[in-house]
């Protein structure tokens, strides 16, 4: 009588081996110190950030985008972003997970005529972003699997106009002064 190898049983006894083995070789190495690594959440998202540097290896970004630079408005609370690609402004609807992110899709965009490649390259880009993070000097980093394809930094709104085209009194919340002319 031939004996037959079950097949799943086989896969499961390599894994359990493989996993076994990792566990030993750690233990093995407690003394390396592992160093600490700053959690980004999406709540640190919250506000208006600019963008200062854009992975393309054809163009600088400078070229990419000669005049305004694009801009990031993330609303937490309603899992949207508001944005200004340079010449149009947009809004995504995003599902946000720790530090990952999912660009779910556009909710509305203008169509003002674009010269240059930037702001297809920086749509792109803000598709194609996983995970992202903000490091110790506050920068905001984009990351398509491990390459960084974005970098952002926070915006000061005290001492800038709305980049989006929101009327300041309606884009500065609770200092809203109302006054009638008769």
């Amino acid at each position: 009588m031939k004996q037959q190898f079950n097949i799943p049983m086989v896969l499961i006894l390599f894994a359990s081996g493989v996993c076994f083995g990792q566990i030993a070789e750690a233990e093995e190495n407690d003394n390396i110190e592992i160093p600490e690594i700053k959690i980004t959440t999406s709540a640190e998202l919250e506000g208006l950030w600019e963008v200062h540097s854009i992975y393309d290896k054809f163009k600088p970004f400078e070229e990419l985008f000669p005049g305004k630079k694009p801009r990031l408005y993330f609303d937490i609370i309603n899992r949207q972003v508001f944005g200004f690609t340079g010449c149009n402004n947009f809004s995504i609807f995003t599902q946000l997970e720790g530090n990952e992110i999912d660009v779910m899709g556009f909710l509305g965009m203008t169509k003002v005529w674009c010269d240059g490649d930037g702001e297809d390259i920086f749509l792109t880009l803000l598709k194609s972003a996983h995970t992202f993070k903000i490091n110790d000097e506050g920068h905001l980093s984009f990351l398509c699997g491990s390459m960084e394809i974005m970098r952002l930094e926070k915006v000061d709104r005290d001492n800038d106009d709305h980049p989006l085209g929101i009327p300041r009194m309606m884009a500065s919340g609770p200092k809203i002064y109302w006054s009638y002319n008769n």
